[in-house]
C-alpha cells in the first residue's frame, strides 16, 4: 500500500509539472531543510481516572521542494520530505480507597515521508518578497522510536516501577505486549499554512503551522483491554529554508 500511494504521489507531481510547463509557467526545484516543534494532544477519551499532561518534541525535516509559477504572483509549491514528528506526555493517577498511585512518562518519535502541496502568493514576481501559503499534506509513517517509564505505590507502601523502549510501527491494531513495538496508524493527513520570504536568486525562508486531521491512535487488539484506545493527532510549528534553482519568472 505504501509503495502504491508513494508512486501515485510522484506521478501526480510529475503530471502537474508537465501541465504547468506547457502553460509557459516557471519551474524551480532545490533542497529544503527545516525544523519541527511538534505535539500530539494525546488523551484517553472518556477516562477520568488518568490525568494526562502533554508536551512537545523537536525534530528535523529534509528533502526537495519545487515551485511552479502560475503567473506573476501565484505559484504551487509541492515538496517531498523526510519529516520527524512526535510528542511526549506524562500520566498520573490516584485512587484513594485503594491507596494506589501511578506515574508514567512516555516519549515518541515518528518518522514520516511527507508530501505537502501549498498554494503560494508573493508580493514580488516569481516568488520573491513577502509570501503567504496554505494547502494540504499527506504523510506515510516509516517507523520511529519510543521510550517509557512507569512507577507506582500500592497499599502498604510496596513500590514498583519499570522502563522500556522500542520501535514504532505503522498499523491499525496495537497488542500492547511488553517491550513490543508501539503501533500508530500509517497514514497522516492534514492542512498547513504560514508566511515566508523569497529572496532574489532562489533563497527562501518559511515559517508555518500544520494541523493533522486524522486520529492516529490504533485500536487495541481483541482481548487486550476493554478501555477505549487513546487518540492523538500531529500538530507542528515548522521553520524551513530552501534554495530553488531555475528561472525566477
Amino acid at each position: 500500500m505504501k509503495k502504491h500511494v508513494t508512486s501515485s504521489l510522484f506521478t501526480g507531481m510529475l503530471l502537474l509539472a508537465a501541465a504547468t510547463s506547457q502553460a509557459q509557467t516557471s519551474f524551480r526545484i532545490g533542497p529544503r531543510v527545516g525544523f519541527n516543534q511538534s505535539f500530539g494532544g494525546f488523551e484517553y477519551p472518556g477516562d477520568n481516572y488518568l490525568k494526562v499532561t502533554n508536551s512537545s518534541r523537536s525534530g528535523a525535516e529534509v528533502g526537495v521542494a519545487a515551485q511552479i509559477g502560475l503567473g506573476t504572483h501565484w505559484a504551487v509549491q509541492p515538496a517531498l520530505l523526510y519529516s520527524q514528528k512526535g510528542f511526549a506526555f506524562e500520566e498520573d493517577a490516584y485512587d484513594a480507597p485503594y491507596n494506589y498511585t501511578y506515574h508514567g512518562e512516555y516519549s515518541f518519535r515518528f518518522n514520516y515521508l511527507t508530501v505537502p502541496l501549498n498554494l503560494l502568493y508573493s508580493t514580488g514576481e516569481g516568488g520573491q518578497g513577502f509570501q503567504v501559503f496554505a494547502g494540504p499534506y499527506v504523510g506515510l509513517l516509516l517507523g520511529g522510536k519510543y521510550t517509557s517509564s512507569q512507577s507506582g505505590r500500592y497499599g502498604s507502601g510496596a513500590s514498583s516501577g519499570r522502563s522500556g523502549k522500542g520501535d514504532v510501527e505503522a498499523g491499525d491494531t496495537y497488542d500492547n505486549t511488553p517491550d513490543g513495538p508501539y503501533v500508530s496508524k500509517g497514514l497522516d493527513a492534514g492542512l498547513q499554512g504560514g508566511i515566508g520570504y523569497g529572496f532574489a536568486g532562489g533563497f527562501q525562508v518559511q515559517a508555518g503551522y500544520s494541523q493533522g486531521l486524522r486520529d492516529l491512535g490504533a485500536k487495541y487488539a481483541p482481548g487486550v483491554t476493554t478501555r477505549t484506545p487513546p487518540t492523538y493527532r500531529n500538530h507542528a510549528f515548522q521553520f524551513s529554508v530552501a534554495y530553488l534553482f531555475g528561472p525566477k519568472s
